[in-house]
């Protein structure tokens, strides 16, 4: 196998009034505390190409990243080497508006178009820098149980707090670079901080690289439901101290295991539809906030997909997906023959949250949701069983 690695700051101008998304309306970024980033981790066997892409962004819809791999398909590389491509948004709560719901007011879009232009011609530099630096490598995968960390706050009694686990090691035998996967939202800091930060994943990747020496690239896991972290205070020491303890537990973990040679990789796709029944999205098509993505018969298509790197599987879900879901994926991805398993959630799309049809119940009134804010950011009840259908058959 062969192992290639790019990224790019990807940190807002502060010359132009930007709005922070994942919280309120009308939340305006102050100061950048740390930048942003999108991180690429292309992989190569004989015959297969693939290139998993990290943003440091609250959600990056299924027609942009189609919008940024057509791009890609002007470029000569990949044309040669036809990659499968994933790109998945981490999540970050103060960072920019990239989907349109967080602008001053909920009839005024919040995204910045020539952001927008900006940051797909980065991705796509990204990408193609990571195809350009293809070098040999084995890969050690693993996984740890990181308790104390992160809650549940809709089902305390239901929680994932695996870390999902790879590093893949060079010619010299050093690392060249780590996957860290975690289902926990980056929310730290909370609805009132207006600096620009990737939250604790920031932390995390700085420390692991101090520690290997070599870059790291997160991906967000089952987060939904809500799957938050489990502080003190809302502070960035508190949010140190969450990425550095996940670092540490992360590389001490993969210390313990041997590197292997991987000779199959592997990304498998099936497009899923669902019908969209929120009426607060239908307002924010109404308003224009939200693109209305819906087609002739009021369903969203979107897409599942499945990664195979070796022993380690990772399910790819379009949006945020609730810990019970996300449990049972790892468990069926085992039982398929997996060695390590992850969820990647937001995944080449992000639909919001996707709840098991037995525990969706949507409020009456959605503007006072009480204990179930997450089905009014749903598409609705028709998403989970359509994900989860459409890994199952990819397993099969």
């Amino acid at each position: 196998m062969k192992v290639g690695y790019a990224q790019a700051v990807i940190t807002p101008s502060l010359d132009k009034t930007v709005f922070l998304a994942g919280f309120g309306q009308n939340r305006r970024a102050e100061t950048i505390h740390d930048d942003l980033y999108v991180r690429a981790l292309a992989l190569q066997t004989e015959g297969t190409t693939l290139v998993l892409t990290a943003l440091d962004l609250i959600g990056f819809f299924r027609h942009d990243v189609y919008e940024v791999i057509e791009i890609l398909k002007a470029s000569e590389t990949f044309r040669v080497l036809k990659p499968e491509v994933l790109i998945a948004s981490v999540h970050p709560h103060h960072g920019p508006d990239t989907m349109g719901i967080w602008g001053p007011d909920m009839r005024t879009r919040g995204v910045d178009e020539d952001y927008m232009r900006g940051l797909k011609d980065k991705i796509v530099a990204a990408i193609l820098a990571s195809l350009a630096d293809l070098q040999p490598a084995t890969v050690k995968m693993t996984s740890v149980h990181v308790p104390g960390l992160a809650k549940n706050n809709r089902n305390p009694e239901i929680l994932d707090d695996e870390l999902t686990l790879a590093q893949f090691i060079g010619r010299d035998d050093s690392p060249f670079v780590s996957l860290f996967n975690f289902p926990c939202h980056p929310e730290v800091l909370w609805e009132h901080n207006p600096h620009i930060t990737a939250d604790y994943v920031g932390y995390l990747r700085d420390e692991v690289q101090h520690q290997t020496g070599a870059p790291c690239i997160f991906f967000a896991g089952d987060l939904g439901g809500m799957m938050t972290p489990h502080v003190k205070d809302h502070s960035f020491a508190e949010a140190e101290l969450m990425g550095k303890k996940l670092a540490k537990e992360g590389v001490k973990a993969l210390g313990q295991v041997q590197s292997t040679q991987v000779k199959e990789i592997s990304l498998q796709k099936k497009d899923i539809q669902a019908r969209m029944t929120n009426p607060l999205y239908k307002l924010a098509f109404l308003f224009k906030t939200l693109p209305d993505a819906r087609n002739q018969r009021g369903e969203i298509e979107s897409e599942v997909n499945l990664v195979k790197i070796g022993g380690l599987w990772l399910a790819a879900v379009p949006g945020e997906l609730l810990p019970k879901l996300g449990m049972q994926l790892k468990a069926q991805m085992k039982a398929a023959g997996a060695q390590v398993a992850g969820v990647i959630g937001l995944a080449n799309d992000e639909l919001g949250y996707i709840l098991p049809v037995e525990d969706f119940e949507y409020p009456l009134n959605p503007f006072k949701p009480g204990k179930h804010y997450e089905e009014t950011n749903s598409i609705g009840k028709g998403i989970a069983p359509a994900v989860m259908d459409g890994l199952s058959a990819l397993l099969k």
